[in-house]
């Protein structure tokens, strides 16, 4: 009688997967034993089963410049991979919530809020619930801009404020358009980072949000800004010496 011969992996010629891409197939056994394999949306698919997603993603959509004519556009994330296939770029994930829009960019950086401690202009307060209320992300980084301690691309106002999206045709959200979120904003995304985290798992050469801190463009004081940490609450963390996740937002604009 024949017998089966097996091999047994070695763990350290075995390389930990992080992502799965669309290209890449998961062996599964059928009824009759026969190994198959399945892609990755035909898996979720069918883990999903019954559930309709575009219920589950309300008020969370992709925004893009359409390339024929650099119009705006927001769609539902289940029609975005068709859209990227014909060679659309995303400017980032639209969240839609108590009257108030969001564009959340795709990636993202880490480093410090300010070269050295700065009043940089924005809403200032050692109140967390005034902090909590503040949705002057725009006007914050405006100002704050200004100085020299946090105007270039090492610093988080800086590199939101010139940070920049744009379609086959150079059009888009461009520098300018982009702002370090304020408290009031950042908490916007934390309440909707599950969903946030689908859709950018969509988009190609995004970059998840994560359970880390982050800053916002709400100021505590001269040497301390207000930053959200994506796993437990907000706190003022010191501008010139903490690094931290920066991720700039901006508007559904032309």
């Amino acid at each position: 009688m024949a017998v089966k011969q097996t091999k047994k992996l070695n763990d350290s010629s075995v390389t930990d997967v992080t992502t799965v891409n669309s290209t890449d197939r998961i062996l599964m056994r059928d009824s009759s034993g026969k190994l198959i394999p399945i892609s990755l949306a035909n898996l979720k698919a069918a883990m999903m089963g019954g559930v309709d997603q575009n219920v589950q993603m309300d008020g969370v959509f992709i925004m893009y410049h359409r390339k024929q004519d650099d119009y705006p556009v927001m769609v539902k994330p289940h029609k975005w991979p068709s859209l990227q296939s014909g060679g659309e770029v995303a400017d980032g994930v639209a969240i839609v919530e108590g009257g108030k829009i969001l564009i959340v960019a795709p990636t993202e950086s880490s480093m410090t809020w300010s070269s050295a401690a700065v009043s940089g202009g924005g809403v200032t307060t050692s109140d967390r619930v005034t902090a909590l209320n503040d949705w002057a992300g725009k006007a914050n980084t405006t100002a704050q801009i200004t100085h020299a301690e946090c105007s270039s691309n090492a610093y988080a106002p800086g590199y939101c404020a010139n940070y920049s999206r744009v379609n086959a045709n150079s059009k888009g959200l461009t520098a300018g358009k982009w702002w370090l979120p304020s408290l009031g904003e950042m908490m916007m995304i934390y309440a909707n980072m599950t969903k946030i985290n689908y859709a950018l798992s969509l988009i190609s050469g995004a970059t998840q949000l994560a359970e880390a801190a982050y800053w916002t463009s709400t100021e505590y004081s001269a040497t301390y800004a207000w930053g959200l940490y994506l796993f437990n609450g907000a706190g003022g963390i010191p501008k010139a010496s903490g690094t931290h996740h920066v991720r700039p937002v901006s508007a559904f604009i032309a």
